[in-house]
């Protein structure tokens, strides 16, 4: 796959120490409606060999009931992520990123690649992510663990964008020889010859903010979401993103809660909305309930639930039971009857 060219060239390139490069812009065609016939055989195709074969057509989430609801994988596209602080973001993504059955690069812009790790690890061999931080276990003990993890994970890698920008695509610019880091590129490299890629971008917010200084952050935002719309356009793969909600949406959430601009829920494929009580506290296994709402689902019905229970000790996720979707329904209902009755 060659590099994307650029839509909006400029002879001074210093112009783009201030903005990222732009993704492709390919001129629009006339496209007959015979002419789509390909590209849905070819779509069919690879559904009907999923359901035989059972391999999924692309990146899962892991997760069977939300999976199902996104018609099976994550469609090439933008998915954002949002939620009150507490419900477990970062942890949510970087599951999926490790659960999703086909090659996953992860931009960390907040945490460190060593932290991930370390909640990778909590994870995946069920060890408190307090032990391992507050050095009770010895180096080698915490690092064979991690080693566990690794292997459980072979086809995941990070992108350490905590210290500086990671441009969305090449610099026209650069002089041979010259370092140019771009996420099209490190896609490449960790898909290989994988028929799938999942990106996960975490998040939108501090991204942007390394790429762009001296411009308004809706400018940059809508920029941001333009590099990535390209990205995942270029690489034909999901892209999916951790947004900061707004401060009117902190407490409800909803399709439009994304802080910053509008073009978050109009250029999305699905927004996920984490919602949790924060008067509810932790269980005696540790874990709390988080509700998983399909904001938008442009492939399948939007407003659709995934209640889930969330392990903050070892930054995991799961799927209700039977017994406990069967309580949890009836607790929703309750309290849908006790909101009409104040009415």
């Amino acid at each position: 796959m060659t590099a994307p060219h650029l839509s909006n060239p400029t002879s001074n390139p210093a112009e783009f120490d201030r903005t990222s490069f732009a993704p492709p812009s390919p001129q629009a065609r006339l496209y007959p409606l015979s002419d789509a016939l390909a590209d849905l055989r070819a779509d069919a195709a690879a559904a009907h060999e999923a359901c035989i074969t059972g391999k999924p057509p692309g990146a899962i989430t892991g997760l069977a009931s939300l999976d199902r609801e996104l018609s099976g994988h994550l469609v090439p596209g933008l998915h954002f992520v949002h939620g009150q602080p507490g419900t477990g973001k970062t942890a949510f993504v970087l599951q999926l990123a490790a659960s999703c059955q086909c090659p996953a690069l992860l931009v960390t812009c907040e945490m460190s690649p060593a932290e991930l790790l370390r909640r990778h690890t909590a994870r995946t061999t069920g060890t408190f992510l307090g032990r391992l931080k507050n050095g009770e276990m010895r180096p080698e003990d915490a690092e064979a663990l991690a080693r566990r993890a690794i292997e459980a994970a072979p086809l995941l890698a990070f992108v350490d964008a905590t210290q500086g920008a990671a441009r969305p695509f090449p610099n026209p610019y650069a002089k041979p020889g010259e370092k140019d880091f771009n996420l099209f590129n490190a896609a490449q490299v960790v898909k290989r010859d994988a028929p799938h890629l999942l990106i996960v971008v975490d998040s939108l917010h501090s991204w942007s903010e390394g790429l762009a200084s001296g411009v308004q952050e809706y400018e940059a935002l809508n920029s941001a979401v333009a590099d990535l719309r390209g990205l995942a356009h270029a690489l034909r793969c999901p892209v999916l993103v951790v947004s900061e909600r707004n401060r009117d949406s902190m407490k409800t959430g909803g399709m439009n809660a994304g802080a910053g601009t509008r073009k978050i829920e109009y250029g999305a494929e699905t927004v996920i909305d984490l919602e949790r009580d924060p008067a509810k506290r932790e269980d005696g296994a540790g874990e709390v309930e988080v509700l998983l709402k399909l904001a938008k689902n442009r492939h399948g019905a939007a407003g659709k639930t995934v209640p889930l229970k969330f392990n903050g000790a070892l930054q995991s996720f799961r799927e209700l039971d039977t017994a406990e979707s069967c309580e949890a329904a009836l607790h929703a209902n309750q309290a849908r009857l006790a909101s009409k009755a104040r009415q």
